[in-house]
């Protein structure tokens, strides 16, 4: 024991230090100095307003597009542009199923931005069902449904709204960009075509004289716009 009044020994000071020690760390403890690094959230786990975790790039989100599912089925189509005939198919969509209606018919055709081909279609097709609009490719037929045009699409244009593909070209984007100026493009149910060759017919559809069905029964003339 220690006697008031006397000094402590160097050995005595460092057993009076240790609870003094031991005193400031409960100290410490007890207001929160904690030195550890905040808990990592685990992978996957995003917040709210936060991109997705992982590589934090979010998914890009898909374009609506027109195209049916069964692009196979629909309509059979040729476009004659100065005698040279590009085979097509209207696909099975609103516009699609209306356009063959007004077919055969005549259309006036002019370049826009060295990308497509738009001729005016006097009266618009539905655009039932419709997305607000689509991103054609090259060798697409579509519907502008704004301007009221048909389309060939030759480049790359994008998504623009009011675009809906109602078709493709099998072949023939070369003869279409190489139209310069107006030029005149007939397009014409290909069922048609085939039956006038069975019953006797000559040239095309749409040419003005020449008569045309879908079978042998009845014949009657029809040309240029319906």
């Amino acid at each position: 024991m220690i006697r008031s009044g006397s000094r402590p020994s160097a050995g005595a000071r460092q057993w009076f230090a240790l609870p003094a020690v031991m005193v400031v760390a409960l100290a410490v403890a007890a207001c929160g100095g904690s030195t550890d690094p905040a808990p990592v959230a685990s992978s996957g786990v995003s917040s709210p307003s936060g991109p997705p975790a992982g590589d934090g790039t979010p998914a890009p989100s898909a374009a609506p597009s027109s195209t049916p599912t069964g692009v196979s089925q629909g309509t059979l189509i040729r476009i004659v542009i100065d005698g040279q005939v590009l085979d097509g198919r209207l696909w099975d969509n609103a516009p699609g199923r209306d356009l063959p209606s007004r077919l055969p018919v005549t259309l006036t055709f002019g370049d826009l931005s060295r990308q497509e081909k738009i001729g005016h279609l006097e009266q618009l097709l539905s655009m039932e069902s419709m997305p607000a609009g689509d991103d054609p490719v090259p060798g697409d037929l579509g519907w502008y449904e704004p301007w009221g045009n048909v389309v060939l699409y030759y480049g790359d244009v994008a998504y623009w709204d009011g675009i809906a593909r109602i078709g493709t070209i099998d072949s023939g984007t070369d003869l279409i960009e190489a139209q310069t100026g107006d030029f005149t493009a007939i397009i014409e149910r290909a069922d048609q075509v085939a039956a006038l060759t069975r019953c006797g017919g000559a040239g095309h559809a749409s040419s003005p004289g020449v008569c045309w069905s879908d079978g042998c029964g009845e014949f009657g003339e029809r040309g240029g716009q319906p």
